[in-house]
C-alpha cells in the first residue's frame, strides 16, 4: 500500500545517478535556516504562543516513524531546545506508541503516560512543553474539564489532543523540498545538495565497509529452491515450474471479499463515528474499521450505520452503564447475531412455504367443532393425556418444538403448562423443552436475549 506521506516514497538519488533538477512550479524548497543550537552556534528561537497552534504552526505533519527520526536529529544532533534530553525522547516515544500511524495524531493522556513511564505528572508536562517549543507538537485540541454530559456517563471531560510536526529547521538541515506550507505541508524529494550528499555518503559507507578485506569471486552454483516440473514424462529443473503464490483476497467477519475502496470507505466512516460513541473509543481506527465493513458491503450509510451503533450501544440494548474492553469484537458478535436472526427468519419462511395443507379428515375434525361452538353444543372435555395417542402426542411435541424454535412462541408449552400443570407439560413435551419456554417468558422483556 503507498503511503499518504511523501516522506516514505524513494527518493530519485535511490535509483541511480544524479542528474541536473529544477524545481517544478508550485514546489518550494525547504528555507535555508542555519543549523541550530550549538553545532552551529546559531541559537533556535523557540516556538511560543499562538504558533503551536495547528492553525498558525509552520511546523509540518508527519508520521510517527519519521516523527522519532527528525526528535533524535533535534534532541541529540542539533539540540534546538537547552533542556529536551533522554527524558523528553521518552516521553516522545511513549506518545508514539499511541499515535495514528498516517497522520500522527494522538490523545495526551496525562495520568496514563506519567504511569507508564514511571514519571511525575509534573515531569511529564514539562518535556512535553519542551516537545512544543521545539515545533515537534501542536495542538489539534485543548482539553477541558468542562462535562460534556454524554448519555450513560455520569462525567466526561474533553481530552487534550496533538499532532506530531517536524519544524523548517529540520527539512533545511536535511535538504527537503516542500508543496505547500504550515501543518499540511508534504516533502516531495530532496534539493540537489541534498542528493549530492546522499550520494557522497553512500560511496563512503560502502568504501569503508569493503576497506581491509578481500571480496571471494562470485559462485558459479546454478539456481537454488527451484521446483521440479514434469515436462514430457522427464522432470525437469526451470524457472517456469515455480508454483504461482495468489493471496486470496481477505474476507470480513461476515464473509465479504475486503477490497481497497471498501475498505478505505470504512476507515473514513470509523474515523467519523468513534467520535460520536463514547462506548467504542477502546477500539483502534483499524479494528474499528474492520467490523464496519460488512455494513457498507451491504450497502448501508452513513446515518444508518450511526444509527445501528446507538441501537447495539451497551446503555441501550442491554441497559447498562457498561464500555467493552473490546468493542470491535462486541460489534462483530452483534454482526454474527443478526445473521443468524436473518437465517433463522429466512428457514421459517421457507418452511411455511413449504409446508402442506391439512388433509381431508382434520379439515372435517376443525370444520365440525367450529359448528358446535356456532351452535352452542358443548364440546367433551378431554379426559387426560391418557386419551392422546403416541402419534398424538408426537405430532403435538413436534409442533411445540417448531414454534418455539422458528418462531420463538411458546404459547403451546405454556399453555399445558398453566392448564394441566407442571407435571402433565413435562410429560407431554419433555424438561428440555419445558425448561427453554419457562426461561424464555421470564425473560420476554429483553428482546436482546436469544436462548436458543
Amino acid at each position: 500500500m503507498q503511503h499518504s506521506a511523501a516522506s516514505c516514497q524513494l527518493d530519485p538519488a535511490q535509483k541511480g545517478g544524479v542528474g541536473t533538477f529544477t524545481t517544478p512550479a508550485g514546489d518550494t524548497p525547504a528555507a535555508k535556516l542555519p543549523a541550530a543550537g550549538p553545532v552551529s552556534g546559531t541559537p533556535f528561537e523557540l516556538v511560543r504562543g499562538q504558533a503551536q497552534e495547528v492553525v498558525h504552526t509552520a511546523s509540518r505533519r508527519c508520521e510517527p516513524r519519521d516523527w522519532l527520526v527528525a526528535l533524535d536529529w533535534m534532541i541529540f544532533e542539533a539540540k534546538l531546545h537547552p533542556k529536551a534530553s533522554r527524558t523528553t525522547a521518552r516521553v516522545a516515544m511513549d506518545l508514539a506508541a499511541r499515535m495514528d500511524y498516517r497522520r500522527g495524531i494522538v490523545l495526551y493522556r496525562l495520568l496514563e503516560t506519567a504511569s507508564n513511564l514511571g514519571m511525575d505528572v509534573a515531569t511529564v508536562k514539562r518535556h512535553v512543553s519542551y516537545l512544543r517549543e521545539m515545533g515537534a507538537l501542536v495542538w489539534l485540541q485543548h482539553g477541558s474539564k468542562r462535562n460534556l454530559r454524554l448519555p450513560g456517563r455520569k462525567y466526561t471531560a474533553t481530552a487534550t489532543v496533538y499532532g506530531a510536526v517536524v519544524p523548517p529547521a529540520y527539512d533545511a538541515a536535511r535538504g527537503h523540498r516542500l508543496r505547500g506550507s504550515g501543518y499540511e505541508a508534504k516533502v516531495i524529494g530532496r534539493t540537489e545538495e541534498a542528493r549530492k550528499r546522499a550520494v557522497d555518503q553512500g560511496v563512503d559507507n560502502s568504501r569503508a565497509k569493503t576497506a581491509g578485506r578481500r571480496l571471494a569471486p562470485p559462485s558459479r552454483g546454478g539456481s537454488h529452491d527451484v521446483p521440479v516440473a514434469e515436462v514430457g514424462g522427464i522432470k525437469k529443473a526451470t524457472r517456469s515450474a515455480r508454483a504461482s503464490k495468489i493471496t486470496p483476497p481477505k474476507k470480513s467477519t461476515l464473509g465479504h471479499t475486503v477490497t481497497a475502496r471498501l475498505y478505505q470507505a470504512a476507515d473514513r466512516l470509523a474515523r467519523i463515528l468513534r467520535p460520536l460513541h463514547n462506548w467504542t473509543q477502546r477500539a483502534r481506527i483499524s479494528e474499528l474499521s474492520w467490523v464496519l465493513v460488512d455494513k457498507l458491503a451491504e450497502g448501508a450509510t452513513e446515518e444508518q450505520v450511526n444509527v445501528w451503533l446507538r441501537e447495539i450501544s451497551p446503555s441501550v440494548a442491554i441497559g447498562l452503564d457498561w464500555r467493552p474492553a473490546r468493542p470491535h469484537a462486541y460489534i462483530a458478535s452483534q454482526l454474527l447475531q443478526e445473521r443468524e436472526a436473518r437465517q433463522a427468519d429466512a428457514q421459517l419462511q421457507q418452511d411455511w412455504a413449504a409446508a402442506s395443507a391439512p388433509n381431508a379428515d382434520f379439515a372435517a375434525a376443525a370444520q365440525e367443532t367450529r359448528v358446535r361452538q356456532t351452535s352452542g353444543e358443548e364440546v367433551p372435555d378431554c379426559g387426560g393425556l391418557e386419551d392422546l395417542d403416541d402419534e398424538v402426542r408426537q405430532q403435538m411435541r413436534a409442533e411445540a418444538w417448531a414454534a418455539y424454535k422458528y418462531a420463538g412462541d411458546p404459547g403451546l408449552v405454556l399453555a399445558t403448562y398453566e392448564l394441566a400443570g407442571p407435571a402433565a407439560a413435562v410429560e407431554l413435551y419433555g424438561q428440555d423443552l419445558v425448561d427453554r419456554c419457562t426461561k424464555l417468558q421470564a425473560n420476554a422483556n429483553n428482546p436482546r436475549i436469544r436462548l436458543h
